[in-house]
């Protein structure tokens, strides 16, 4: 394998593993302040819920970290796909 080749994969390698950092970090983010502003974990928490679960700011929580399971699930289905291609392309042309 070529040196310009190796880089190439590893470049691709670090960008995966960024998207996937990056998406995890936002996960984590978005479930905590959706837990501490629309689902405290107290024993008043799933009184405050039922009043506070249709308001905008915690729709707009819940569905954005909805989203970003979403994404990371798509993320890691890519990967797999691109890898199982990748493998059936180099080992076809050996």
């Amino acid at each position: 394998m070529s040196e310009s080749k190796i880089k190439r994969i590893s470049m691709v390698i670090i960008y995966f593993i960024a998207f996937v950092m990056c998406t995890s970090i936002a996960h984590m983010l978005t479930v905590n302040l959706y837990v501490s502003m629309c689902a405290p974990l107290t024993w008043m928490g799933p009184f405050y819920t039922m009043v506070s679960m249709g308001s905008p700011a915690c729709h707009f929580l819940n569905t954005a970290q909805t989203q970003l399971t979403q994404h990371y699930i798509t993320l890691w289905s890519g990967a797999a796909v691109g890898l199982v291609t990748w493998l059936a392309a180099t080992t076809k042309s050996e």
